[in-house]
């Protein structure tokens, strides 16, 4: 394993080259340090904007970092930093889903589903077949089950929508970057917020 310090140096070398660059990024993912693909990713992304524009299929395993008041993880699935970002922030505002009805819809529902809910079958009142894959949800710390099948843009969105009421802001209190999607994807959701 390369030390962080010295591969985040060489990334950032203005020297390199953006084929350089990616395939120190792609070694990393070989080698499954996801924590360095990641600085190499970021360094792509400062110094060569959309630069990744077709390499990611769609679907799959989206690695993802997360941050709630200074804790950061590294997660290999962009759902598993969503549900330990959701926990994190209910844990900090319990009353959010308790408290006033306002707060627990805008949260909680969006126009044709429900996000989160008590009862997994209302969670998946359009859809019941849904609730028969475990892969579809889970239940939060609070009880509560979560939608899980729901594109990175919805959850984000998702986490947008708590923070906002919660008072949490972005890039102070919490964070969400999904691999190889820069802010840019993100700004649009932030603006509603």
């Amino acid at each position: 394993m390369m030390d962080r310090e010295r591969f985040k140096s060489l990334v950032n070398d203005p020297r390199r080259t953006r084929q350089e660059i990616d395939q120190m990024r792609r070694n990393a993912l070989d080698k499954g340090e996801i924590e360095l693909a990641y600085l190499a990713e970021k360094a792509l992304d400062n110094r060569f904007p959309g630069w990744n524009r077709g390499i990611r299929k769609a679907g799959g395993a989206t690695p993802t970092l997360a941050s709630f008041r200074g804790e950061e993880r590294r997660f290999p699935m962009a759902k598993e930093a969503y549900v330990w970002l959701m926990d994190c922030f209910i844990r900090a505002k319990p009353e959010i889903l308790e408290g006033p009805d306002w707060q627990k819809e805008f949260v909680a529902k969006g126009r044709t589903v429900n996000y989160f809910d008590r009862d997994l079958k209302s969670l998946f009142r359009d859809s019941p077949h849904l609730a028969d894959d475990p892969n579809n949800y889970t239940i939060l710390g609070n009880g509560w089950f979560a939608d899980l099948n729901l594109s990175n843009a919805q959850k984000f969105k998702n986490l947008c929508k708590f923070a906002a009421i919660a008072k949490f802001k972005f890039k102070t209190d919490w964070n969400w970057e999904v691999e190889g999607q820069g802010y840019s994807r993100l700004d649009n959701i932030l603006r509603e917020f």
